[in-house]
């Protein structure tokens, strides 16, 4: 009640750098972000199994601050501006030809999205599966924090003629530990175990299209490659994994 309040009396604030703003965000972290490239990385050590990840930038400054507030202050009038962005990076993703430079910071590298536009609307069905979360934090972010960015980041594909679908064939299972204090080799065992197929009747489309993974970061990659390895096993191969964001953390 008191922080609907003040939300009436005192400004809105920018999600990327806390100045005062009348819209999500603020003019000069619209232009950062604007300015970001996406383009590949690649966590150190790379987990076996994970697919070709794309980054929209690192892990740091407006976008660390965002993702934060998105997430934990549930901003989620930022759910399109992350779609949006995320929406950007599935292209790269997509219409990107041949083996890619690394860049392991997450940062961009030069990818023309608009000029592969056409081989992404004209080369099948893109279909983009959210790595999903937790029950538990669900109800804490008053949903799927993934789920909605993923279909924000359909709508603006679609507009740029891109035929493109959600599909929501992965369950999360209820964490047994902690994975934030764990090392690699922890984290990946646990992430091996985190996941199962909803069902047993997969989308055409992921069966026959190109099949995107979504997530906000990457970090060791653990998650990424256990989400894969799942649908692989249920006969879906993950072509591309799409993330807004790419960390590099200690062993």
């Amino acid at each position: 009640m008191l922080a609907d309040l003040l939300d009436l009396v005192l400004p809105a604030t920018c999600a990327g750098c806390d100045e005062p703003a009348r819209q999500a965000l603020c003019g000069p972290c619209r232009e950062a972000l604007a300015a970001a490239r996406p383009g590949r990385t690649r966590p150190v050590p790379e987990p076996p199994g994970l697919p070709p990840v794309y980054a929209l930038a690192a892990y740091a400054g407006s976008v660390r601050r965002m993702l934060i507030q998105y997430k934990e202050r549930n901003r989620h009038e930022l759910a399109p501006v992350l779609g949006g962005l995320l929406a950007r990076v599935v292209l790269t993703a997509v219409t990107e030809p041949g083996p890619p430079g690394v860049v392991r910071s997450g940062a961009a590298r030069g990818s023309s999205a608009a000029a592969g536009l056409g081989a992404a609307g004209g080369g099948g069905v893109v279909t983009l599966v959210p790595v999903p979360a937790t029950s538990a934090a669900a109800r804490r972010r008053f949903g799927d924090h993934i789920d909605r960015i993923a279909r924000e980041a359909s709508v603006a594909l679609r507009r740029r003629g891109v035929d493109v679908g959600v599909a929501g064939l992965l369950r999360a299972l209820p964490k047994r530990e902690d994975s934030v204090e764990l090392s690699a080799a922890e984290r990946a065992r646990a992430a091996g175990s985190a996941f199962a197929v909803r069902g047993r009747r997969l989308t055409a489309g992921a069966s026959t299209g190109r099949v995107v993974l979504v997530d906000d970061i990457i970090t060791t990659g653990s998650t990424l490659a256990a989400s894969a390895a799942r649908l692989a096993a249920a006969g879906v191969r993950v072509d591309r994994v799409a993330v807004l964001a790419a960390t590099q953390r200690a062993t």
